[in-house]
């Protein structure tokens, strides 16, 4: 823009300040929300964790207005067959949210949610690696696995965004719900923010998941301290 004419000075002025303050307005919010789902009683064929990550731009003080995208980590069997023992690793498939939760309801699992939770832009940089990983065919799943990165059951791929620990942190001692719950105790403790501070559930009916018979822990219903094996109750 040229700004040099004098009878269009204070036309450029107001146009560059404008410009200028409606970007400053805009803003971006990032979250995330991990789950757990189990049969009852439990069986490990019918165990799940996954976690969906979104990304809310906008401007104003009203996010519920603001627009969303989000993606899941959700890994499976492309069989959608999980096969506890199975040795050798099999091909995977990334679920969306509303196909994993299509699944796990179709065996009869029940679904909770943690969350959701605040999150730096850095760690939704991250989930977005892995799940490119994940979709883009070079990695399989086993529903036990260890330390080989593109080998990974449905635990250990939600635990790759872990900007800190990765998946190394999260060995399979805890299993669905007891797992899910975990790292979002992780979360709690690690956090550059304060959980509680920040009510995030307007994101549960923008997201569809009112219409399911989730059971949705807040931030601030979550001790920010380990659980053991995180077999008990909160």
């Amino acid at each position: 823009m040229n700004c040099r004419i004098p009878g269009k000075s204070l036309v450029c002025f107001f146009a560059v300040f404008l410009g200028a303050n409606q970007a400053a307005k805009s803003a971006e919010y990032y979250y995330a929300i991990i789950f757990g789902s189990e049969s009852s009683p439990k069986q490990l064929k019918y165990t799940h964790t996954w976690a969906t990550y979104v990304k809310a731009t906008g401007e104003g003080d009203d996010l519920n207005s603001y627009a969303l995208e989000a993606h899941t980590i959700s890994w499976y069997p492309a069989t959608m067959k999980v096969k506890v023992f199975k040795p050798c690793p099999e091909t995977g498939i990334n679920m969306d949210l509303n196909q994993t939760l299509s699944a796990v309801y179709a065996n009869n699992e029940s679904v909770t949610a943690w969350g959701p939770f605040l999150i730096g832009a850095e760690v939704y940089e991250r989930s977005l690696g892995v799940a490119n990983v994940l979709n883009s065919g070079q990695a399989k799943y086993r529903a036990i696995s260890g330390q080989f990165i593109l080998i990974g059951d449905c635990v250990h791929a939600v635990a790759a965004v872990d900007p800190q620990f990765g998946r190394n942190h999260y060995p399979l001692i805890r299993i669905g719900k007891p797992a899910s719950r975990y790292i979002a105790r992780e979360i709690m403790m690690r956090s550059m923010y304060d959980q509680k501070l920040y009510d995030n559930s307007w994101l549960i009916p923008r997201l569809g998941l009112n219409s399911y018979p989730i059971e949705v822990v807040p931030p601030q219903r979550i001790p920010a301290e380990r659980c053991g094996l995180c077999n008990q109750p909160d």
